[in-house]
């Protein structure tokens, strides 16, 4: 364990605390695998004609400019000095609108708003948490691209019926956020104006920046991958360059209730193996001793939850494959967790890059933000590719472990 003051919570080297799992009727995947409605729509020119283009274009903060049609008779009712001020945990408005007086009913309303990250999320699990968040009812989500999601949704404000379509775009560091709220009674009055300028939504210019640190770390000259610094590494001793390991942990600091100190809790685990060619006999072997492992740290494997097929890799790797199991403790004591596994091979070896983590359905933030970090890890992973032809490997390090293993104890 790590030598630190507080106390660090394992229950497993490989697992998480222990909790009474929480029952969900439907599961996230089922709540939010909705497509948008389909709406018959009016030409682009007609809607153009009735709306005027409003844009914002920020030199301090690029990655803030956008642009969106807004109706013709709508005012606006931006508050100023905003746009300098954006936070991680609630949104900021950039422009809002509001559309004519009505009657009967409040009135419409389009806004703009941003936020900050604090992990990195793709546009779909970070709209998928606000709707989780705030308790919307989803009636359509589609998130074909990962920067970009739009989402139907129904929610009550002080006893009014809202219908609200909306889109997420994460540029850079931030999350653009895109609303046209109507009472529900107008929602076939307004419905296709109201996805005419949702889809007119847009960012000026698209901004390349990682929201979290990143830190190299290399397996000698053999490979080399990249980790946000958010999570803590732990290096063990390498005998062999037959088999190497590394293991990344996403640590929680929470109040222990004993005179102040505090308990740190894993929140998720990602493993990182390279198996040399020549030690196993076949990869199907090396799964089965995989499966072993996890057996005997008193976990099950169950069924195959789903196959990914969009990890982005370098042609470095000749195989790859990722499947993403269900975990349950075998004294049925755990919530239910998730292990996702993700196999490569390249020039003599194979590459086993694992994370456990809380399932989707018991923590929905937490799981996006692990598999995230999971993805980072896998798609930065880099075989040394010359190195290993050529057979010139450096073990000179070998039996000295990584530069974190002097702060460690076994």
């Amino acid at each position: 364990m790590f030598r630190k003051k507080s106390v660090f919570v394992f229950v497993l080297s490989l697992g998480l605390f222990v909790f009474s799992a929480d029952g969900h009727a439907q599961t996230i995947k089922d709540k939010f695998a909705k497509p948008m409605p389909e709406i018959e729509m009016t030409t682009i020119a007609d809607f153009k004609s009735k709306s005027k283009e409003v844009e914002l274009d920020s030199k301090r903060a690029p990655e803030l400019g956008f642009y969106i049609r807004v109706p013709d008779g709508w005012t606006e009712t931006t508050k100023s000095g905003i746009e300098s001020d954006i936070g991680q945990k609630v949104l900021s408005e950039l422009k809002s609108f509001y559309g004519p007086a009505n009657l009967y009913a409040p009135r419409s309303r389009i806004t703009v708003e941003a936020v900050e990250l604090d992990y990195d999320f793709t546009a779909e699990r970070w709209f998928i948490q606000y709707l989780l968040a705030n308790g919307y009812n989803i009636n359509g989500l589609d998130s074909s691209d990962p920067m970009k999601a739009d989402a139907l949704y129904v929610y009550i404000k002080d006893s009014v019926s809202y219908a609200a379509r909306a889109r997420a775009i994460v540029n850079g560091t931030k999350v653009l956020f895109a609303q046209y709220h109507i009472p529900i009674e107008r929602y076939q009055e307004e419905k296709v104006n109201m996805a005419h300028v949702i889809n007119s939504f847009d960012i000026k210019r698209h901004v390349e920046d990682t929201v979290e640190d990143m830190e190299k770390y290399q397996f000698l000259d053999i490979a080399e991958f990249d980790y946000p610094t958010s999570w803590k590494l732990r290096s063990l001793p390498i005998r062999s360059i037959d088999r190497m390991k590394v293991e990344l942990f996403n640590i929680r600091e929470i109040d222990s209730g004993w005179y102040g100190e505090k308990e740190q809790r894993l929140d998720g685990q990602i493993d990182v193996n390279l198996v040399s060619i020549f030690a196993s006999d076949t990869l199907e072997d090396e799964f089965e001793n995989f499966k072993g492992e996890i057996e005997g740290k008193g976990l099950s494997m169950g069924e195959v939850l789903e196959e990914r097929d969009d990890f982005l890799f370098t042609d470095d790797f000749d195989f790859v494959d990722t499947k993403v199991y269900s975990v349950t403790g075998q004294q049925g004591n755990m919530v239910e967790h998730e292990l996702w596994v993700t196999i490569m091979l390249a020039e003599e070896y194979y590459y086993f890059v694992t994370l456990f983590t809380p399932s989707r359905d018991h923590d929905y933030f937490l799981w996006a933000r692990n598999v995230e970090s999971y993805k980072l890890v896998t798609r930065n992973l880099k075989p040394q590719k010359d190195i290993l032809s050529s057979g010139a490997v450096d073990t000179s390090a070998i039996g000295s472990g990584g530069s974190d293993e002097d702060d460690q104890e076994e």
